[in-house]
């Protein structure tokens, strides 16, 4: 995609004495003070200059990281910015990513889809972002990091309110680069280029510096319609410009490590590692320490996959050279030099420690398995390699350290996107939205039948609430007919019915109240779990899904090992202690930009929520979620919680099966049932089953002998 010289900022750029000028190797635009006739990138080196010509040689005023960061909050707040804390790594406000990638990815897709407004306009954010594409040129090229930090400039104009856009936007660069970091501006190459993603496109303005990329602006202001571009309603600035690179150019070291974490290099060196090896085990301690901080934990699942990868690297040199340094030491080193995010030094580092313990051992046991079953395959193509790693959790990488000859095949276990459920496709074109009446106390009206769909009514109004977000459908009656399901689609209620229903018709709908109540006594059990699951194990737990049903209840977690008995006792007395506490339920809708600087972003706990505003239901001082499901008013009407077991049902994710309400009252009643009859049998006291049956069975395993 090329844009012409008019969509680009060429009125401010001339009138600061750049000139526009086309490279003679690779054909694109770009603008300097000296005329040239090659770009700032990969073509300099084609054209005789060394690939970076600021190492030892240094460009602008000499500045350390940290004063870079101060040098981007000057400047910026000098043109009206507001600067902003960065986001969570885990990007839980999102259904389609797992990891921020960019600064951008904080306010995708509300803020940048116009919907909702941004927590600041203009803003300035230091975000800390994930990217594992390019591991193999960490403590190689100078510059690749697993973990960084994209200083996100961002605009994000309305039609009601221009706030600045291009001709300001790359003023604004300039003054950062000559009057923040004091570079001649007869050093810095702009680059015209084009980017696009999400469906949106614009043009796009790279800025260099002897040859390295400092960062680029965007100019989002298109969305792609088929074959054509068309003019978006809200037209965004995104620019994005890795921290590491500036006191990289500033101090002219050979590479930017030694200015991203010099205490932490300075510790390694005490150690028998190559500079490649203590490069990759700073960085990946670094990231790490960001991850776990914000409670993203290693598994072979997921993003959860990249994590563990890096973590196993750093295992993988400890163990070829036969060392024992202390990551978590590393980490504590981060935490003090790591100034610009001052909170990690309130870090959990005996959570961490005993992550990493837990993972230490996953991994040595791998490796054994690995050592017995790699050596006897010759072959390691696609299918093996799924094969090893799905049943055995054998990676490419261990494959390695087994044989470290073989070459593999580069392959990604992360499936880092997240899926998206579909949707049912009926044909609901030209239906009005149902108006949702399951939030009120109503339980009965009457309603309209629009239209019939298959075995599906859709009527103007309900009473019922669709299965949706983990909680089951309500079930009751329209007219004379049962439901048997209720569904939804988009903003369309449909309900299953036995018979047909006449369109047009009046009918009076009804919910089974006793059913209902028992879903809310298990969905509010969920959030009531949720709360006490952090408080006993720790606040790095996290909702990985949910099932609340009439019979039947799980609350599944992301946590690193398994959960003990005690724990489970711990877990299922505060719940209850909770529910006799009688707190108030709170249910209200929030603007989501005020909610999540509220609450933080762990309120979407049961995954990304849509829409401007967010349904927040908070139990005073235990927990806080985005949800729309049903719920009680006071935990008090829980009655009583029951955890049946919890049991692993993927790496770091664990099921915990519970009863509230009445369903957990009549669990109780067939244990105590069966309690009465095993007694019985055995011929003792209820509370001596338990010994009289382990004395048989020990007696059984003799005999059977």
């Amino acid at each position: 995609m090329q844009f012409k010289k008019e969509e680009y900022p060429y009125r401010t750029l001339e009138r600061l004495g750049f000139k526009r000028n086309k490279c003679r190797i690779c054909g694109n635009y770009f603008w300097s003070k000296n005329i040239r006739d090659f770009c700032d990138d990969e073509c300099r080196i084609k054209a005789g200059l060394p690939k970076y010509g600021f190492i030892k040689s240094p460009v602008g005023k000499k500045q350390n990281y940290v004063e870079c960061w101060q040098t981007f909050v000057r400047i910026f707040k000098k043109f009206e910015h507001t600067i902003i804390k960065r986001y969570p790594v885990l990007a839980r406000w999102r259904d389609d990513v797992f990891f921020v990638e960019a600064s951008i990815y904080d306010f995708q897709p509300y803020c940048v889809s116009g919907e909702v407004e941004p927590p600041a306009n203009p803003l300035l954010v230091p975000q800390f972002c994930l990217r594992f594409n390019d591991l193999e040129n960490i403590g190689i090229t100078g510059g690749h990091y697993s973990g960084f930090i994209m200083v996100g400039e961002h605009v994000f104009n309305k039609p009601e309110r221009l706030i600045y856009f291009k001709e300001e936007g790359i003023l604004y660069i300039y003054k950062l680069l000559t009057e923040g970091f004091k570079i001649p501006s007869e050093e810095i190459f702009f680059h015209e280029d084009s980017w696009e993603g999400g469906g949106n496109a614009g043009p796009c303005i790279e800025f260099f510096v002897r040859g390295l990329e400092l960062g680029n602006q965007v100019y989002m202001q298109y969305k792609i319609v088929g074959n054509k571009l068309v003019e978006l309603e809200t037209k965004v600035i995104d620019m994005g410009a890795g921290l590491e690179r500036f006191p990289w150019v500033l101090n002219g070291t050979k590479t930017s490590y030694e200015v991203v974490f010099p205490e932490v290099l300075k510790y390694l060196n005490q150690f028998n590692l190559t500079e490649k090896e203590k490069i990759i085990l700073a960085d990946h301690t670094r990231t790490l320490l960001i991850a776990l901080f914000d409670s993203a934990l290693p598994s072979n699942i997921s993003g959860g996959y990249n994590l563990r990868k890096i973590l196993r690297k750093c295992f993988s040199i400890l163990r070829k050279n036969n060392l024992e340094v202390d990551l978590v030491k590393l980490m504590k080193i981060h935490s003090k030099e790591f100034k610009i995010y001052p909170k990690l030094r309130r870090a959990n580092f005996d959570f961490i420690e005993d992550i990493l313990k837990e993972e230490e051992k996953k991994y040595l046991e791998t490796i054994r398995n690995a050592i017995t079953i790699v050596k006897k395959i010759e072959k390691f193509d696609e299918e093996t390699l799924k094969r090893l790693y799905q049943s055995r959790g054998i990676t490419p990488e261990i494959i390695k350290e087994v044989k470290p000859e073989v070459k593999i095949p580069k392959i990604d276990f992360s499936n880092k996107s997240k899926k998206k459920e579909k949707e049912r496709p009926f044909n609901l074109s030209g239906l009005p939205e149902t108006e949702k009446l399951y939030y009120t106390s109503k339980t009965r009206t009457v309603a309209k039948v629009l239209k019939i769909v298959g075995d599906y009514a859709i009527l103007d109004r309900s009473v019922f609430y669709p299965r949706s977000g983990g909680q089951d459908y309500d079930s009751g009656f329209i007219g004379e007919n049962k439901v048997l399901e209720v569904i939804n689609q988009g903003n369309i209620i449909l309900h299953k019915v036995g018979r047909k229903l006449k369109e047009g018709t009046i009918v009076e709908i009804v919910v089974d109240k006793e059913r209902r109540k028992q879903l809310m006594q298990h969905h509010t059990g969920a959030h009531i779990i949720s709360g006490a699951v952090r408080k006993i194990l720790g606040e790095h737990v996290l909702q990985a899904g949910a099932e609340k049903k009439v019979d039947k209840a799980h609350l599944d977690i992301f946590h690193y090992k398994k959960i003990s008995d005690r724990e489970i006792e711990e877990i299922e007395k505060l719940a209850n202690s909770c529910i006799k506490e009688g707190r108030k339920i709170l249910i209200r809708w929030i603007d989501r930009t005020e909610a999540e600087q509220k609450y933080g972003f762990k309120i979407y706990q049961g995954g990304a929520v849509p829409g401007k505003e967010i349904r927040i239901v908070e139990i005073k001082d235990w927990d806080v979620e985005a949800c729309g499901g049903l719920h009680l008013e006071n935990t008090r009407e829980a009655d009583i919680i029951v955890i049946k077991g919890v049991k692993k049902i993927q790496d770091s994710v664990l099921r915990i099966e519970f009863l509230a309400g009445k369903a957990a009252r009549n669990y109780l009643l067939k244990v105590e049932g069966i309690l009465k009859e095993s007694s019985k049998i055995l011929d003792c006291r209820e509370e001596h089953v338990f010994e009289k049956t382990k004395e048989l069975f020990e007696e059984w395993k003799k005999k059977r002998k």
